[in-house]
């Protein structure tokens, strides 16, 4: 497939609306955002603080001392009472709630203290490693490391991990070099690699159900790709910003468009279907480093600034 390049900048994208609501109460950046349903937002911030936001009153219930110093990466759930938490301290820690109180109740000890956050696959939890461009991988029932995924550097540097993202028995990494790479999470064995960009890969999402996977790179691009039948990861169109830098990206879960954040600190909305820039969406005063949907498509980012920011747009 013949690499398609829509070259769009800002000036020709439609000006967004207003944020419908602007959380306020984060003691520092808000590093990770995840919904739990559509009334209620979990956020990490660069303090290790994780907050609990109801979506109806606007406003944080609970606040959860998670990490310490050091800055959540990612928040994930297992089940209505299970929660994971990653923070740069190098800790991967599960919490149980009991009557609406989080409590710690086992850990993993990781060798990285990088920003490149872990992710969950089939009872494994997958965590970059202080090896260069090592991923390991970790029983959730036994908590211990099971495998890894080592790329064959002799012929190719790979760099840092980037960015982690598992769908179904697929792990897919984003490399320094600009490589993104598809791994069986079974057999550890890596499936495919592809040059998606010329600099690091800087954030990624895949959605099994179009096929369509979109990252952004520390440069001006972003570029759409799919994977094969035959496990081929290919690239697909590209679309180049004013503004270099792109932190995180999230498809909607209709698969109809998704969002970015950027180092400019704007926020930018793309058709799925043929990558077309429609808004960009401008608050935020310093970098957005964090973007999610909720179940009903609210979008919430998070930035440096400390305050999270709520769209109502193309629902």
């Amino acid at each position: 497939m013949q690499t398609e390049i829509v070259t769009i900048f800002d000036n020709t994208m439609a000006h967004g609306p207003d944020p419908v609501y602007i959380l306020r109460g984060s003691e520092s950046a808000v590093t990770c955002l995840k919904y739990w349903s559509s009334n209620v937002l979990y956020s990490g911030d660069q303090n290790g603080n994780v907050y609990v936001w109801d979506m109806e009153t606007k406003r944080p219930v609970n606040k959860i001392i998670g990490h310490s110093g050091h800055s959540v990466l990612r928040i994930e759930f297992i089940s209505d009472c299970t929660m994971v938490t990653h923070g740069r301290d190098g800790f991967i820690q599960f919490w149980s709630k009991i009557e609406d109180v989080w409590t710690k109740s086992d850990v993993i000890k990781s060798t990285s203290f990088g920003y490149c956050a872990c992710s969950i696959v089939d009872n494994k939890i997958a965590v970059p490693s202080e090896s260069t461009s090592t991923v390991q991988l970790y029983d959730m029932s036994t908590m211990q490391c099971i495998g890894e995924l080592k790329p064959d550097i002799s012929g190719q540097k790979y760099g840092m991990c980037m960015a982690v993202k598992s769908v179904e028995n697929t792990i897919l990494i984003g490399y320094e070099n600009g490589c993104i790479a598809s791994w069986d999470a079974k057999t550890f064995k890596m499936a495919d690699k592809t040059q998606i960009h010329k600099e690091s890969v800087m954030c990624l999402d895949y959605s099994s159900q179009s096929n369509f996977g979109i990252s952004g790179s520390a440069d001006e691009n972003l570029v759409s790709w799919s994977i094969s039948e035959n496990n081929t990861i290919v690239k697909g169109r590209e679309s180049t910003v004013k503004n270099p830098g792109f932190t995180s990206v999230s498809i909607r879960h209709d698969q109809k468009i998704f969002a970015t954040g950027g180092w400019d600190s704007n926020v930018r909305i793309y058709s799925v279907k043929k990558l077309k820039p429609l808004a960009v969406l401008s608050y935020h005063k310093e970098s957005v480093q964090c973007v999610t949907f909720s179940s009903d498509n609210l979008l919430a980012c998070g930035s440096k600034d400390s305050h999270i920011s709520l769209w109502d747009i193309y629902r």
